[in-house]
């Protein structure tokens, strides 16, 4: 099994910011967004839609709405 892990970052203001390396796993429950990494760590992000997701270059971004 190939492992494909992606990088998540956040445009606000302009501006994009790395959030978490290595995600493998995003579930999205409303205005909650949950990002885990290949380690179980988790973060959680709110207010969020998703932009693009470049899987060829294991890109993700969101934006603040």
């Amino acid at each position: 099994m190939i492992m494909c892990e992606s990088t998540v970052f956040l445009e606000e203001n302009g501006a994009v910011k790395e959030v978490m390396k290595d995600v493998s796993r995003i579930v999205i429950k409303g205005e909650e967004t949950v990002l885990t990494d290949i380690l179980g760590q988790r973060t959680v992000l709110n207010g969020i839609t998703l932009k693009e997701a470049n899987l060829m270059s294991h890109g993700i971004v969101f934006v603040r709405k």
